[in-house]
């Protein structure tokens, strides 16, 4: 299907992640934005999605222009079957050591979609007529930075206002323009506008043994690892 192929390719880029030192300062709207991860996206104003993966590889290893008609073969696909313009490849660049691709997608739809994953962007409203029940523990985000101790979704929901992302993690999000007023505890701040949804909350990467329902024969459900890996990002 054509995500996996995209996926495929994507993998190859991001295995560069064990041979790269960082990404360079990247320009979305005018706003600049360093992502610190291999796979990042930003979410702009107006519904749409740009996602970035950009790592040093040994060339020597890729058909680079080969990996590119993959890429540019599976949006004209995507395209011809949910509308022209919906994902577009806003570039592919090598400088002799990096690779650098940005895809856009027109909405958050089209991202989830292409990428065949769970992603949401919109009103915290719509998110719950979506079946998203907010049912975890959050941090209140104050200039960046993580402020107080846990609050419940109650204390969310006091401002129904508010623009949520729903990710599946691991992931860096980049909300343009806006600064983070709450992260579900399984996601870390990196700037006023950046976070990186880890999937993890304190308590389990402090753990060095695997949990007790390991030893019970009580592994967690695909649906169960899901709902773990769900991050909340409100704005």
């Amino acid at each position: 299907m054509v995500t996996a192929k995209k996926r495929a390719a994507l993998a190859v880029i991001c295995a560069g992640a064990m041979l790269s030192g960082g990404c360079s300062t990247l320009n979305l709207g005018g706003t600049a934005w360093t992502p610190q991860e291999s796979e990042a996206i930003s979410v702009a104003s107006d519904g749409s999605v740009t996602e970035i993966v950009q790592e040093t590889l040994d060339q020597s290893y890729y058909d680079l222009t080969e990996l590119e008609e993959m890429i540019n073969s599976e949006v004209d696909e995507y395209n011809a079957e949910n509308g022209e313009d919906s994902v577009e490849v806003r570039s592919f660049s090598n400088d002799g050591s990096t690779v650098t691709l940005k895809l856009w997608y027109s909405s958050a739809e089209d991202y989830a979609a292409f990428n065949n994953i769970e992603f949401f962007s919109g009103s915290i409203i719509s998110a719950q007529l979506e079946g998203y029940l907010f049912d975890v523990s959050f941090y209140r985000v104050t200039d960046g930075e993580i402020s107080g101790s846990e609050v419940s979704y109650s204390t969310v929901f006091e401002d129904m206002s508010a623009e949520v992302v729903i990710v599946q993690a691991p992931m860096e999000v980049h909300v343009e323009g806006q600064d983070v007023t709450f992260i579900s505890t399984n996601a870390e701040m990196i700037s006023a506008d950046t976070v990186y949804a880890s999937g993890e909350t304190d308590e389990q990467e402090a753990l060095v043994l695997p949990s007790s329902k390991v030893y019970e024969g009580e592994e967690e459900s695909y649906a169960e690892q899901k709902i773990a890996n769900r991050v909340y990002i409100i704005y």
